[in-house]
């Protein structure tokens, strides 16, 4: 039986018992309705307990004591039995430092611009007060700094944001465009699913500094957990979670030329791995109810392109499953940028004599080595790592989990 677990009123997204047990200690999920988190506090069921989404606030009022930062923020995650009284604690100011540290990034003397102003624009603007930044403004929808009128910030050098923006199921959903500012050396984002949002994506692009939320997430949980036992899980100990969680959470993406092999490799890539496997071309004729080669002939290449990238929106917000893509689905930055959110992307390559061009509408009549030319570019440029497709299946398989692990 659990002695820890997370409170709040949906849980369905949470990563957290996979985060806390990782840490070495049974974690439950507790779904606490509205008007009963009076009775779950008094209950005195556990030693100690997350706090999320809407009882950060709400809590203070059953507890003994809370720390200086969750005086100040107004904001507790974090309860504690300690001698029988109840203590409240706020480490997403720890989770937030954590990520920071682990991009690299100070603060000190910078001009930090935190999009939004609920209560976790507040934590973000402790941790730029308590690091030094110079100058500190925060983005809302109204009053004098707002989205509409962001530009005159261009000299900001790092962005916060702090709003649920971007957040599964709106993915694709951003508040600005990073564009604006070319004095920027990062961002940090607290949205953990997906995995990297447009924001972070933006920020990859331009290979600027990159706090994720799911460092913020694991790091949160490794103070956390000092609290809970007594000992800090080592920086070592908490990365390597991370990576665990991306290695096991991650889609695994194919592109590559028609007949390059996506779905032979595909198929058994995902019975390897005990994962689920979608191949966007069959996801399109399931919705459409008409083979590939039908759609092109009934509705043309552009009506086909649209369901792709509809098919591709979808698949991509899932986790833990391999994606076999069509041929051209990398010719359209929008599918390219769905990809990538919460997948690791595998140009699967194979020798021009060996494709074919059978049942495929735009290979044929010779087409083959020209899409190539176009094409192979886009691939190199989409993928995260090569994998060659000239020798096995079982080779290509045991090559693509290789370097999956190593990203």
């Amino acid at each position: 039986m659990a002695d820890y677990c997370l409170i709040g009123k949906r849980l369905n997204y949470s990563y957290s018992k996979v985060v806390h047990e990782k840490l070495g200690y049974p974690y439950d999920l507790v779904e606490v309705p509205e008007g009963e988190l009076a009775s779950f506090v008094r209950s005195r069921r556990y030693k100690g307990y997350n706090v999320t989404i809407p009882y950060k606030s709400a809590v203070i009022e059953f507890l003994s004591e809370i720390s200086p930062e969750a005086k100040a923020l107004g904001v507790v995650n974090l309860v504690i039995d300690e001698g029988g009284k109840l203590c409240g604690y706020n480490m997403d100011i720890r989770g937030m430092e954590y990520a920071l540290d682990k991009a690299g990034v100070s603060l000190f003397g910078k001009k930090v611009l935190i999009l939004g102003s609920g209560n976790t624009s507040n934590t973000a603007h402790y941790l730029a007060e308590e690091r030094g930044a110079a100058k500190i403004i925060k983005i809302s929808r109204s009053g004098e700094d707002r989205y509409d009128n962001i530009s005159r910030h261009y000299d900001a050098d790092f962005i916060i944001n702090t709003t649920p923006v971007g957040t599964f199921p709106a993915n694709e959903d951003c508040l600005i465009d990073l564009s604006l500012f070319p004095r920027l050396i990062g961002v940090q984002e607290v949205i953990y699913n997906p995995f990297k949002t447009r924001l972070v994506l933006m920020a990859e692009e331009r290979g600027l500094r990159v706090a994720t939320g799911l460092d913020m997430l694991v790091g949160q949980a490794a103070y956390t957990a000092e609290k809970f036992t007594g000992k800090l899980p080592s920086k070592e100990r908490v990365d390597e979670i991370v990576r665990e969680i991306l290695a096991e959470e991650r889609n695994i993406v194919l592109v590559g030329m028609p007949s390059c092999g996506k779905s032979s490799v595909g198929l058994a890539l995902a019975t390897s791995l005990s994962r689920p496997f979608a191949d966007t071309d069959k996801e399109i004729e399931k919705m459409r109810g008409a083979s590939i080669p039908e759609i092109f002939a009934r509705e043309g290449e552009e009506a086909f392109r649209l369901y792709e990238e509809e098919a591709i929106a979808e698949l991509s917000k899932k986790h833990g499953i391999v994606i076999a893509t069509g041929g051209g689905a990398i010719k359209r930055a929008r599918n390219c940028l769905n990809l990538k959110e919460n997948g690791v992307i595998v140009y699967l390559k194979r020798d021009l004599a060996s494709l074919s061009d059978e049942g495929r509408p735009l290979s044929q009549g010779g087409n083959i080595e020209r899409l190539y030319k176009e094409r192979a570019p886009l691939y190199e440029k989409a993928a995260d790592f090569t994998v060659s497709n000239d020798g096995s299946i079982a080779d290509a398989v045991f090559e693509i989990e290789r370097k999956a692990r190593e990203i």
